[in-house]
């Protein structure tokens, strides 16, 4: 998105600027262009470049914790994953943020989620074939980022400070009381913790919420990856998974990282703290990392058993016994299978010749 700066310079000078405001706002103009972001002065200028009225804009700001969606899907392994999503203006906006603004803003080198190129297999291949793995999860990742530090981000990426005030509120909100008291009681112990919260904080179903995430850790990352170099060991981050790699003797403690962590306002998923040797389970992002990278056999072994039983007494068949409410079955298990095509492709060949001889009359 080029500005024109000439015409800029042009149109200052007709209209009598002094040459203090010229030299302030070219030096505002290129600092954002330097980094190959657009330019916008302010919120109405921000309104004119996505095509909204700005009366509309500042009243979706204004109402932007009524503006989001709260429901639960379920997890593979039981209970439920809480998402809150935004409504379709709302979401309009954040996704022009993040394709014309975060999107061309890189990441550490050691963040592996959420970033084009990179993916569960980029993140367990830094740790290949390793004696010792460490593997810790932060906590309530995404909430724990607040609309302050969300702020700090837009204004260090050179973007003056209403704007990002503004730009902060677009990209983070809290959960009204009147939404927490319309939930039964199943669903309220869900979102209870989020409800608590005396903030607004990174929403989980937001576009921008990945990139917010990876840039608020670049200092998390840096710090990691010098404690890492400085130890001999591997560090990779995929969103709110952490992973150190190495030998034994040579894996930071956990004292230090719960030390760093807690520096950089997070906190460690206590649950989620493992360390796993060299014969035992070692798995980095659900991947199997003992010798070559690969998916769990038991992963594999549900795939075949799905292709057996829809190839013995049809898919609609079996599907309705097994799960008569999913939909997009068909869908449901190809996705299974590319995933395992991702990592390992000779073995999803094998899966996608068994697949093509089905009849998907589902």
């Amino acid at each position: 998105m080029d500005f024109p700066r000439n015409l800029y310079i042009e149109t200052a000078n007709n209209e009598g600027h002094s040459a203090e405001f010229l030299t302030t706002t070219l030096g505002y103009i290129d600092s954002l262009t330097v980094k190959n972001l657009p330019v916008i002065f302010s919120l109405k200028h921000f309104s004119l470049l996505i095509g909204m009225d700005m009366s509309d804009v500042i009243k979706i700001i204004r109402n932007r914790n009524n503006r989001y969606s709260y429901y639960l899907i379920k997890k593979k392994k039981g209970g439920f994953r809480r998402i809150v999503a935004p409504y379709k203006d709302l979401k309009f906006m954040q996704s022009w943020i993040k394709e014309n603004i975060l999107d061309k803003i890189n990441a550490s080198q050691q963040a592996t989620g959420f970033i084009k190129g990179r993916s569960i297999l980029h993140n367990a291949k830094n740790h290949e074939n390793s004696t010792v793995i460490l593997n810790l999860d932060l906590s309530n990742f995404f909430e724990t980022i607040t609309e302050k530090r969300i702020y700090g981000i837009f204004s260090s990426l050179g973007y003056s400070k209403n704007l990002a005030v503004e730009f902060a509120k677009i990209c983070s909100a809290q959960m009204p009381k009147d939404k927490f008291d319309s939930m039964p009681p199943e669903k309220q112990e869900y979102f209870s913790e989020i409800y608590q919260l005396k903030e607004s904080v990174l929403v989980q179903g937001a576009p921008t919420s990945p990139n917010l995430s990876n840039l608020v850790c670049r200092r998390l990352d840096l710090r990691f990856s010098k404690l890492a170099n400085k130890l001999g060991v591997n560090y990779s981050r995929y969103a709110d998974d952490i992973t150190f790699s190495g030998n034994e003797n040579n894996l930071p403690s956990i004292g230090i990282l719960k030390k760093i962590i807690e520096d950089e306002d997070f906190k460690i998923n206590w649950d989620k703290v493992g360390k796993y040797k060299q014969g035992q389970r070692q798995i980095v992002t659900g991947l199997l990392i003992d010798g070559k990278v690969r998916v769990p056999k038991k992963f594999k072994k549900e795939i075949y058993r799905h292709l057996h039983f829809c190839s013995k007494y049809g898919a609609f068949s079996h599907f309705q016994r097994i799960c008569p409410d999913k939909r997009y079955r068909k869908e449901w298990l190809l996705g299974k299978i590319y995933f395992v095509f991702a990592i390992e492709p000779v073995e999803a060949k094998k899966m996608l010749e068994i697949a093509n001889n089905i009849n998907w009359e589902i």
